[in-house]
């Protein structure tokens, strides 16, 4: 056998249309080529820091290996690598090629399945991978290993950062194994994941790295990943909270629900109860697929000090139903008491049919019902954040913390339907998403039919709504001082969430209809 001590490899771009899985091109004979694959992962350190000094070889696991022949992107054997980063794949003899390992997790059904790709947004999209120089395949059998590395130069990056692609899929592998353990034949939607150094926080042409913020959505083509990656100012390659704390997003998506407004968002705000469920959920579920208990961030010159957040500490004096610290400290004690198989079970079962909006509330309800030996622990958790430890109601009838703001009690306001039910939000903590910024109304709806759904309010509002039966099936945003949409709406309990798209004042009132 033939061996190469490993190379440091280069950083190539791949057009997507290159296949995965086994085989090799041609009749002739063939030899045999193995190696191992592998890239330097950077820890966090104090305070969410990235610590250079304690950067370490981890292996690429699970990624596609393709043996191209020299002067051509022509594959001629392909493999993926195994959960130590070996691999091995039958060529043909006496050709000239190089190894190329992409970043991107593929495998195909029946049973678990999944497509995750890490690409350059500002270069066409195109798949990251790293490849070895060519060499002669012989007539024996033949090893080579690749390494991709940082970059890091000592105070700055003075090379191609080659490692990032491929560590922000190891975070991904890491997810997608916490959910395999659980569900086993588990079919994820393909996911594309956006890296490049000129990805900034800012808002522009996502070609030319404007990205705005590292975030997850769900474009025309499919589930997304942005992340940011300019050096000195915020890179997340290497923060592996932030990543799997998007990809938590991506699996409400792929497997659950998420109802949250979306938006900015901070630990100690009081928020709409759906967005403090849904980044609550993501920090909480940061934990579970890392297994760590703390959630950091890097940021600024040379990648330092930024987030480093205990998952358990909760909300304090402030806990409620209306924290995202408070929401994943409560998430975060029940995986440690019963592990993530229940979560799994509640998220893609009664959460997701839930009449009810997201929150933590209607969580509860679902963790209860598929885990009933954990209702005491589950109650304990709540009461201990601030909310309701009534563990059956979906509706959190039973609240009685309103945080700062007592007419968001209760959470649903009963409405009729054919009658005007009277309305009111507030900007007091904030504008677009937070504590008051929605209000709840739950209808009762004897018979599935068309009906026409009216909100009205002062010259200075924009009377936004957005109706729920078992997740989001109508939404009207348009502008001016009246709202109407014809919706078909099943029988059944039906929620109608209503805001005011102007923000106009600390407290604006609308009627609402629906006949």
């Amino acid at each position: 056998m033939v061996r190469l001590g490993t190379v440091w490899a280069l950083m190539v771009l791949v057009l997507a249309g290159c296949g995965g899985g086994g085989g090799q091109s041609g009749g002739g004979p063939t030899v045999s080529l193995s190696g191992h694959a592998s890239y330097d992962s950077v820890p966090s350190g104090a305070q969410g820091a990235l610590d250079y000094t304690a950067t370490r070889a981890k292996p690429v696991r699970g990624a596609v290996v393709d043996v191209v022949a020299a002067g051509s992107n022509v594959v001629v054997g392909s493999t993926r690598t195994d959960e130590q980063g070996n691999y091995a794949v039958p060529i043909p003899a006496h050709a000239t090629v190089s190894v190329r390992v992409r970043a991107q997790l593929q495998q195909s059904g029946p049973g678990a399945s999944w497509d995750v790709s890490v690409r350059d947004n500002t270069q066409d999209n195109a798949i990251y991978a790293m490849e070895s120089p060519t060499f002669s395949t012989g007539a024996g059998a033949s090893t080579r290993d690749l390494h991709a590395p940082s970059g890091w130069g000592g105070t700055r990056y003075t090379a191609p950062r080659v490692a990032a692609p491929f560590a922000v899929l190891d975070t991904v592998y890491q997810a997608m194994a916490k959910v395999l353990a659980a569900a086993p034949s588990a079919a994820f939607p393909a996911l594309r994941v956006f890296w490049s150094t000129e990805n900034v926080p800012a808002a522009g042409r996502v070609a030319l790295g404007q990205i705005g913020t590292t975030s997850y959505s769900n474009d025309s083509a499919g589930p997304v990943i942005y992340l940011l990656g300019k050096e000195n100012v915020d890179t997340d390659e290497y923060d592996a909270s932030v990543i799997a704390h998007e990809w938590g997003h991506y699996y409400a998506h792929a497997f659950s629900r998420d109802d949250s407004p979306g938006g900015a968002h901070g630990f100690n705000e009081l928020q709409d109860m759906r967005l403090a469920f849904s980044e609550g959920w993501g920090n909480a579920w940061s934990g579970m697929a890392l297994d760590r208990s703390r959630y950091t961030d890097s940021i600024g010159p040379g990648q330092g000090p930024g987030t480093d957040l205990d998952l358990a500490a909760g909300g304090g004096a402030g806990a409620g139903w209306y924290r995202e610290d408070s929401v994943q400290a409560v998430l975060w004690r029940l995986y440690g008491l019963n592990g993530f198989a229940p979560f799994h079970q509640a998220l893609s079962g009664p959460l997701r049919s839930t009449p009810a909006v997201i929150s933590i509330h209607s969580f509860a309800a679902a963790y209860a019902a598929v885990l009933p030996a954990a209702q005491s622990s589950l109650a304990s958790a709540l009461v201990a954040e601030g909310i309701s430890g009534v563990t059956n109601d979906p509706w959190g009838a039973n609240e009685s913390n309103a945080g700062n703001l007592p007419a968001v009690l209760p959470l649903y306001k009963a409405a009729s339907i054919g009658a005007s039910t009277p309305a009111c939000v507030s900007n007091a903590n904030g504008r677009f998403n937070k504590l008051g910024s929605f209000v709840y109304l739950r209808y009762t709806v004897a018979a599935a039919r068309n009906y026409q759904i009216t909100a009205t309010g002062p010259a200075n509002a924009d009377p936004d709504f957005s109706v729920f039966a078992g997740g989001r099936i109508a939404s009207a945003t348009g502008p001016g001082a009246s709202e109407t949409a014809n919706v078909s709406l099943p029988a059944g309990e039906v929620v109608v969430v209503l805001n005011d798209g102007n923000d106009s004042s600390s407290s604006t009132c609308f009627q609402l209809s629906i006949q």
